[in-house]
């Protein structure tokens, strides 16, 4: 049974039919609300018909009209007639009632013998319905040979009309009210889910969504959590079965290293000690991959993109690499770790040199600092490019460093920028070659 009132469905259900019977009340309220007027159809009191004919009669035919005038009010209407309708057409939509006249037999009581008929309007009152259920018409003949026609008007439509904005200000507050509490009960866990999914895409790490809502929100973020926790577990592991099979096969590349050195054949030393470095660096980019994946999301410092980009520029050239960089004045101040910097531009110029002969490198900022490494190489198919950032996915198909590497320097690039708030486009150049640019997170100045 609990789980009946605790499921999304009961509560939906629960909050639109408190607002029906919210409506329902504002709107009878409004209708029923005292006003010192009648709020259903009914006919005058007796004794006040006999003191409108008295009145009537009393006063000169000059001063009827006056008395008229003060006797109609929105509840009563007292018309003066010169007699009695002869036939149901001259009563404008109105029929004669005479069982109805029977019934009204304290009327002839209080009018002194004054002659009255009743009749109803035509429409609005069933033959053989409730006397009380329609608009009345009570005709009474006057002792000067006049008649007066007294009703009750439809108060009820009156009153909707006249409290139309009233009524139409609580429909407006209530479906409000209704909005607000669907968004709170529904809107708001999923909101909260779908932030935590790209959290989680971003740090493994990242806090469990709150549990709470429906039955049916419960249950599904409960699910995420566990499944977040499982992928988490299971990055971590992968990144523990990683390091310890690297930190053994290091051992064997050691040991491989000091055996090459006997080798008496120079070239073949040379070609076996240039392949045991080629390993190294394959575990070492295979790590690198692992471990970002793993990161924890601590905060990030803040360092100045132009100075490292110059500072690691240098460094290149001093090594005889062929990269151009192009000056921006002053600082550019960016959230990236010094060492993720500097591999991200390590990758990306030893892919402009390996295949476009040498890489041109820009620093600046837009709405984030923008890194950008131009080469002259062939580019990259178009139904290629977004293949080329997936892991081991390379456009020439050996897998030998002197011909590419392993096809994970895009994807070392687009992982670090990421675990930084940031992002890697890549795009061919319109005038040969391809274009590598990383958008990292810009702040004012180093103490943000």
């Amino acid at each position: 049974m609990a789980s009946v009132f605790n499921s999304l469905l009961f509560r939906i259900g629960a909050v639109f039919l408190l607002a029906m019977l919210t409506l329902q009340t504002a709107i009878l309220a409004a209708v029923l609300w005292p006003d010192g007027r009648p709020a259903v159809f009914r006919l005058i009191d007796p004794i006040e018909v006999a003191e409108i004919a008295d009145a009537l009669e009393t006063v000169d035919p000059a001063q009827q009209a006056q008395v008229l005038a003060a006797i109609n009010n929105g509840a009563t209407i007292v018309e003066l007639l010169p007699g009695f309708p002869r036939n149901a057409g001259d009563a404008g939509g109105l029929r004669a009632a005479p069982r109805l006249e029977q019934q009204f037999a304290e009327f002839a009581s209080e009018l002194e013998g004054r002659e009255l008929q009743v009749q109803i309007r035509e429409g609005y009152f069933s033959r053989d319905a409730d006397l009380l259920q329609g608009p009345i018409r009570l005709l009474v003949e006057l002792r000067t040979g006049q008649v007066i026609a007294i009703e009750r008007a439809p108060i009820v439509l009156q009153t909707i009309a006249s409290r139309y904005l009233a009524v139409a200000g609580v429909i407006a507050a209530t479906l409000a009210i209704l909005l607000i509490i669907l968004v709170w009960q529904v809107v708001r866990p999923v909101s909260r889910l779908a932030e935590a999914t790209h959290a989680f895409r971003d740090d493994t790490r990242a806090r469990d969504v709150p549990v709470s809502g429906a039955g049916e929100l419960r249950e599904l973020a409960g699910a995420f959590n566990d499944m977040k926790a499982r992928i988490s577990g299971l990055v971590g592991e992968r990144t523990r079965v990683l390091a310890a099979i690297a930190h053994d096969l290091r051992t064997y590349i050691t040991r491989l290293r000091l055996r090459v050195h006997s080798v008496a054949d120079s070239e073949q030393r040379d070609k076996a000690v240039a392949d045991l470095e080629e390993m190294s660096q394959l575990l070492d980019d295979v790590l690198m991959f692992a471990r970002n994946d793993a990161a924890d999301g601590e905060e990030l410092p803040v360092i100045d993109a132009q100075a490292a980009a110059n500072e690691y520029v240098e460094i290149r050239r001093e090594a005889g690499d062929p990269v151009i960089l192009e000056a921006t004045e002053g600082p550019l101040y960016c959230r990236c770790a010094p060492l993720a910097f500097r591999r991200i531009l390590s990758n990306l110029i030893d892919n402009a040199i390996r295949y476009g002969r040498r890489a041109r490198l820009r620093v600046q900022l837009t709405e984030d600092v923008v890194l950008t490494v131009d080469d002259d190489g062939p580019g990259i198919p178009g139904d290629k490019i977004e293949a080329m950032t997936e892991p081991f996915e390379r456009l020439e198909p050996s897998r030998g460093r002197r011909t590419g590497g392993a096809g994970l320097g895009l994807s070392i690039v687009k992982a670090l920028v990421e675990s930084h708030g940031g992002s890697l486009v890549l795009a061919n150049r319109s005038d040969g070659g391809l274009r590598a640019q990383v958008h990292l997170v810009a702040v004012s100045n180093a103490d943000d």
